[in-house]
């Protein structure tokens, strides 16, 4: 095995088996090889990245890490394997690693969804493949299948869960159609028993607290810094009607009446690994955009007419960032990065303040992000005008989804007062 350090290459050319010589004598990859393989030292942990070509002749790109070279080398071989199947080549002993991979290449990416989805099915297919990645087809019948679901449901939340099932279900109608089981094992699942989480929300007293020492952590800063503008997002996550962080990113100067006091919510900024940030001109789901009315001098208007204020002349464009990234050394995009907002948010979250303020209702300083404030509007509007209100705040289309996942639960008050005119007994009656 060659020795490896920082960044250095593995020059063992044993990895080039499966190329060909092209017409112009350079060696050509062929689907299901490997590229020489990049080995790189990640702080005592190795990484190594080669290329193969996927069953369409695609060229793509591999990543693995282990303990040693030849460790990495058999988890690219094998993945570069899975690539190179094609469904006709798959059986009932192929597993389901390699049925996953065969239906993401030829289902999700010949669809016209959003590349964000595309991710999100990426990840959870790399989730369920190191979970589950030994299982064969012909193993995963009802009872298999039902004990592999079970096991989801204790590993990750209610809203993961229901995207893995969602997923296995597609690829087993896949299975079915490409005549590889003969029925679906998801069919004849029982239903999956969880604890479901109920929703974090703030009080108001928790929430002026949060505020008050955002504004104090932005004082003790520079002036003209990121600091203020997470300071201002903040403000207006919450003055603009429970905005998601990325809705209140992507809003734009055009976006914003400040005659009539009214912003437009339209857009979500959008970060795809390995690319550049953008605003996306949709909201999460269809149907969701929304002008939300405000009141002059509320605390939205207010955060709104300061990020405005704060942009030179030649910013005010309508189509650019209402709240811009300071400037930073090699960041050419104006718009802000939603890490650059936790990072200042989590600093606030751990002032003695708010970590004392927290504890009053028994939450701890991890149940508090951007999310939260979102829950803290939607649980404050639906008790003072119902969840249907809060709904529309949102931008949710169903109500339920609102009430089940975004409004704290009330603690019931009784009056058990009366109880002791009625069930009292003179307990020393005189003699």
């Amino acid at each position: 095995m060659p020795r490896i350090d920082p960044g250095m290459e593995n020059t063992n050319n044993n990895h080039h088996e499966g190329k060909s010589l092209s017409s112009a004598g350079r060696p050509k990859l062929a689907v299901g090889a490997i590229g020489k393989i990049a080995f790189t030292d990640m702080s005592g942990k190795l990484r190594g990245r080669a290329s193969t070509r996927d069953a369409a002749g695609r060229l793509r790109r591999l990543e693995a890490f282990g303990a040693s070279a030849d460790e990495i080398e058999r988890k690219l071989l094998r993945r570069a394997t899975q690539l190179a199947l094609k469904a006709g080549e798959l059986t009932s002993a192929s597993s389901l690693s390699e049925l996953l991979e065969v239906w993401y290449d030829e289902i999700v990416l010949t669809r016209e969804i959003r590349p964000q989805t595309v991710q999100m099915y990426r990840t959870k297919i790399n989730r369920l493949t190191k979970w589950y990645e030994a299982l064969a087809l012909q193993e995963l019948r009802a009872h298999r299948m039902q004990s592999l679901v079970n096991d989801l449901g204790r590993k990750v939340g209610r809203k993961e869960f229901r995207t893995l099932m969602s997923i296995l279900r597609q690829v087993f109608r896949y299975a079915v159609r490409a005549e590889l089981v003969a029925y679906s094992p998801m069919g004849a699942l029982e239903q999956v028993r969880y604890e479901s989480k109920k929703p974090v929300a703030l009080s108001i007293e928790q929430v002026q607290v949060f505020r008050r020492e955002f504004n104090a952590y932005v004082l003790e800063g520079e002036r003209r810094s990121n600091r203020r503008q997470s300071q201002l997002v903040v403000d207006i996550i919450l003055g603009v009607g429970g905005l998601r962080i990325s809705e209140a990113l992507a809003i734009r100067v055009g976006d914003v009446d400040f005659d009539r006091n009214t912003v437009n919510v339209n857009g979500t900024l959008v970060y795809l690994a390995g690319q550049p940030l953008e605003r996306q001109p949709k909201l999460k789901t269809k149907g969701q955009e929304r002008v939300v009315r405000l009141l002059p001098d509320g605390m939205g208007m207010r955060a709104l007419r300061a990020a405005y204020e704060s942009l030179a002349p030649e910013q005010r464009d309508a189509n650019m960032p209402l709240v811009r990234r300071i400037s930073t050394v090699g960041v050419e995009t104006p718009w802000i990065n939603p890490s650059i907002i936790g990072t200042h948010f989590d600093a606030v979250t751990k002032r003695p303040a708010v970590v004392e303020a927290l504890a009053k209702t028994g939450l701890i300083v991890k149940q508090l992000t951007p999310h939260t404030l979102r829950r803290s509007v939607a649980t404050v509007v639906s008790r003072a005008s119902g969840d249907d209100a809060a709904s529309a705040l949102l931008g949710h289309s169903d109500s339920r989804t609102t009430r089940q996942s975004y409004i704290a639960p009330t603690v019931k008050v009784v009056d058990a007062a009366g109880l002791d005119d009625l069930f009292s007994f003179e307990e020393n009656p005189r003699t």
